[in-house]
């Protein structure tokens, strides 16, 4: 049951996408072929008012055929067959245009501007939908503020003045650029990405206390058990609900900002290749964790296991915004490019040569998928995600 969910929450983080794209493009009056849910075989397909809308085997992806679009690359892959008896009447697997449609209602024909926004709209659909998500979470569960708690520890951190109820709002270690943080969780993701620079450099934290903004500088204590540097002051575990709602939309926002900077800060590990094959993680391992994770919390009841699965998608919908908005042909992101390239430059683009380089941008998409599934595959029969199921 709990597989089933997350193949139902991941599947809906697309379709929410693929809807952004459906909704811009109808209102610039862009003839959409097909809105389908899932890859592969039709297992459903009906029409309606000139579109035709599927449901497709694999649980997994989506898409929005417009007409047109073909001819930037991305391909709708439904080639257009003049009806017999109707001149000038061309016909899209049951999706009918005139001849005076296919230019007035193609993707291509449109303005650069218009182009843009239907190419970003899924991205922000799926930002919009991880700010609802957030906004719901941070109204019912609050907000865990990067608060110090009573601790009496001899750590630098403390013997530096540091008080109890010291709220942290910027950290830097040595050298490292530092970053505003807003929660307990951007504060634990800073001192993770930076954890290597504790040893030698000096930490540096600002804080409020009763309003008034003071800054202190430490070295890191070196925990004697393990040898291991860290800050050195015990964070609480406290969740704040604020009253205002104000502030609760602007901590949402923070948590959407935060999860975009994961993905942000995780590419750029892999860049810098500081992540593990067993640490890179496709659709195969999502699925497989986001359902251990809910099977893990239903034994807490249903509403702590809908809270784990809502968290989940909020994740992982910032994650889609962000890899849709990476610059690479054949996503969101290249199309984008090649519509900004078009509007600084002020002409179109060799549509030949845009059609190519989409192209091999979509072969390599499939090369990835398939190593990156491969690599699940991989990882779960060797345990290599195990890490991930504990309870």
């Amino acid at each position: 049951m709990s597989i089933v969910l997350a193949i139902l929450a991941l599947s809906f983080l697309v379709f929410f996408h693929e809807l952004g794209h459906f909704l811009a493009a109808k209102f610039f009056h862009v003839g959409v072929n097909e809105f389908s849910i899932g890859m592969g075989p039709r297992l459903l397909s009906f029409l309606y008012k000139n579109t035709r809308y599927s449901l497709k085997l694999l649980p997994l992806g989506g898409s929005c055929a417009m007409l047109g679009e073909d001819a930037a690359g991305s391909g709708d892959f439904l080639a257009p067959k003049q009806e017999d008896n109707a001149e000038n009447v061309y016909d899209f697997d049951g999706v009918i245009y005139s001849e005076e449609e296919l230019k007035t209602k193609s993707f291509e024909g449109k303005p650069a501007w218009q182009r843009f926004i239907i190419c970003i709209a899924g991205v922000f659909n799926n930002f919009l939908l991880g700010f609802l998500i957030a906004l719901f979470l941070t109204g019912t569960i609050g907000v865990q503020l990067p608060k110090i708690a009573s601790s009496n520890a001899s750590t630098p951190a403390m013997e530096s003045g540091l008080q109890e109820g010291d709220e942290v709002r910027f950290v830097k270690i040595g050298n490292a650029g530092g970053r505003t943080v807003h929660s307990y969780s951007e504060l634990a993701m800073y001192l993770e990405l930076h954890k290597e620079e504790m040893q030698e450099g000096e930490i540096s934290l600002t804080v409020f206390r009763d309003g008034e903004k003071l800054s202190f500088q430490f070295p890191a204590y070196k925990d004697p058990t393990t040898g291991l540097y860290r800050m050195g002051v015990v964070l609480s575990s406290e969740r704040v609900k604020f009253q205002n709602p104000l502030k609760t939309i602007e901590y949402s926002f923070y948590e959407l900002a935060f999860n975009a900077r994961v993905v942000i800060d995780s590419l750029a590990l892999i860049g810098k290749g500081k992540v593990s094959r067993q640490e890179v993680m496709g659709p195969v391992g999502t699925v497989a964790v986001i359902g251990e994770s809910v099977s893990s919390s239903s034994q807490y009841g249903f509403f702590v296991m809908l809270l784990v699965l809502l968290n989940l998608s909020m994740m992982l919908s910032v994650n889609l915004a962000v890899m849709n908005l990476l610059p690479i042909p054949a996503l969101d992101g290249g199309r984008l490019l090649f519509i900004l390239l078009e509007m600084l430059a002020r002409k179109r683009l060799n549509p030949k040569w845009e059609e190519r380089i989409n192209t091999a941008g979509m072969v390599f998409l499939l090369a990835l998928m398939v190593l990156i599934v491969g690599n699940d595959v991989f990882n779960l029969l060797t345990g290599a995600y195990s890490k991930y199921f504990s309870s």
